[in-house]
């Protein structure tokens, strides 16, 4: 049965099914079909498809130690995460190894989870002292005078093998007019951030915050049908089409691209700070992508790769996949065909 999307959402909440669980697999399944019985616009469609090349994640207070040499994030999020502290007593340097110990929590539900790192081929106990910074830095020295200086939320990313659980709570980006400003400039001075740093640490002690920082690739994607012979534009019209998106391809990052990006990662994920965006994208009239509108793309694509900081991402309305992109129509799927709904039943195929 096809839900239709202002329709009363299945799941009980009483808000319209756009607004709510439009994106729920369990309420999409039979929603599948839905373009099977029309025609695709073009032969050629094509879709904008946005990927994490690079990922960072620090405590706000870190954000001046970020590497960013090589690197462009305009991207951020700001995260919920467990609190995380070190174990009195619970860093044991051994022949072999360094032992850690973590404490996830602080009243409920604490778990401690054990780290061990071989830093060198020799005896660790022979070569290294160790030093807290406080109640989340490490400063690991060796008997030649240099050393490691590291936190507990970079230890724990870096060489924990299990994900920590990072609720999001906001998303943003920060670009200019020609990718002169990045995220770690636009959050020196955020007051969204501050306030939900006080907001988290009053709320709940067995919370902190941790920001991460995302940078961003794009990449054409391109589907051609030439089997059907059934579209809804001749020939003539489909080849002025490729040859205007192919004049103007996404080769590099621009800030319309960094706007789409963040406009569908903010309607995706409804974060609980963010307003815009949440349940008006995506806007044929909105400036700030309107190029994907006048190059008639299909299709918006968002691809992130949490598991290379090691984290889970998640908020009130979804748990993020890696192997399930976020996916986009740039247009009513009643009026055009998905690039992204394929038929496979042609004979032809």
């Amino acid at each position: 049965m096809k839900i239709e999307r202002n329709e009363k959402c299945p799941c009980g909440s009483g808000k319209k099914f756009k607004h709510c669980c439009i994106d729920n697999l369990k309420y999409t399944q039979t929603q599948s079909n839905l373009n099977n019985g029309l025609p695709r616009k073009y032969m050629s469609e094509f879709a904008l498809h946005t990927y994490s090349s690079t990922v960072a994640i620090c405590y706000p207070n870190d954000l001046d130690k970020v590497d960013v040499s090589n690197t462009n994030y305009h991207i951020y999020m700001i995260h919920e995460i467990p609190r995380l502290s070190f174990v009195k007593d619970g860093i044991k340097i051994f022949d072999t190894h360094v032992e850690i110990l973590i404490q996830v929590g602080v009243v409920e539900d604490v778990s401690i989870k054990k780290i061990e790192i071989q830093f060198i081929e020799g005896n660790h106990k022979e070569f290294f002292t160790y030093e807290l910074i406080g109640n989340k830095g490490l400063i690991l020295r060796d008997v030649e005078g240099g050393g490691i200086q590291t936190d507990i939320l970079c230890l724990y990313t870096n060489f924990y093998n299990e994900r920590l659980k990072s609720k999001i709570l906001y998303v943003g980006q920060s670009y200019g007019k020609a990718g002169e400003r990045d995220a770690i400039q636009r959050l020196g001075s955020h007051s969204t951030l501050q306030k939900i740093l006080a907001d988290v640490s009053h709320r709940n002690i067995e919370v902190e915050v941790a920001i991460s920082l995302w940078e961003f690739t794009p990449r054409l994607f391109s589907s051609f049908d030439g089997i059907s012979k059934n579209y809804l534009t001749t020939e003539s019209e489909d080849l002025e089409h490729l040859a205007k998106v192919m004049s103007n391809p996404p080769l590099r990052i621009d800030n319309q691209i960094i706007n789409v990006t963040e406009a569908g990662l903010i309607n995706y994920f409804k974060p609980e700070y963010n307003e815009k965006f949440k349940n008006n994208f995506p806007d044929i009239d909105h400036k700030g992508y309107k190029f994907y509108y006048s190059y008639d793309y299909n299709a918006i694509e968002i691809e992130l790769d949490p598991s290379c900081i090691n984290i889970e991402i998640f908020s009130e309305t979804h748990v993020y996949s890696q192997w399930r992109p976020i996916k986009f129509n740039l247009h009513s799927e009643n009026e055009r065909r998905s690039i992204f709904d394929i038929d496979f039943s042609n004979d032809g195929l």
